[in-house]
């Protein structure tokens, strides 16, 4: 059997999954369907990628609040306001587990963690909210907004 052959690849940066999630993610211009995907999917992956881990955790992180700019040169900036990290389909527990995870999977220690009173799901995954920096470009989404402000209004034909 060749060692090589079940060598993991390093996991993604928190700035690395940050990015790899917004790049799927729906734009800026489809709110509604760009708030679901951010609840459904968190920065560990898509749930096969989760289900390929060797090791499955009880937490996954998920952007919480973003701030987006436009530039006038057609390019979109996303600033992380705020993250949660929830405990997966589970109840409440302390903030030493949730910093714990955070501090494993993603180097983090943030200073603002903050349990939650609310659930992620409706059946349950109790969580904390925190920050942490991490930033999206991404060219073009002016142009998108422009396009679809300028397209005739469907009854007006």
């Amino acid at each position: 059997m060749d060692p090589s052959a079940s060598v993991q690849p390093p996991a993604p940066t928190f700035q690395e999954a940050f990015i790899a999630l917004l790049s799927l993610a729906p734009g800026p211009v489809f709110p509604r369907a760009r708030q679901l995907y951010l609840r459904k999917y968190p920065l560990e992956g898509s749930p096969a990628q989760l289900e390929a881990q060797a090791c499955q955790s009880r937490f996954r992180s998920f952007l919480l609040q973003e701030e987006i700019q436009e530039g006038s040169d057609g390019v979109y900036r996303v600033r992380a306001a705020a993250f949660a990290v929830v405990h997966w389909h589970a109840p409440q527990t302390n903030p030493a587990d949730y910093l714990t995870y955070l501090r494993q999977r993603w180097l983090l220690e943030p200073e603002d963690l903050e349990l939650q009173s609310d659930q992620w799901f409706r059946g349950g995954g109790a969580y904390a909210r925190f920050t942490a920096p991490a930033v999206y470009e991404r060219q073009g989404a002016s142009q998108l907004r422009l396009s679809l402000a300028q397209a005739p209004h469907p009854s007006s034909s």
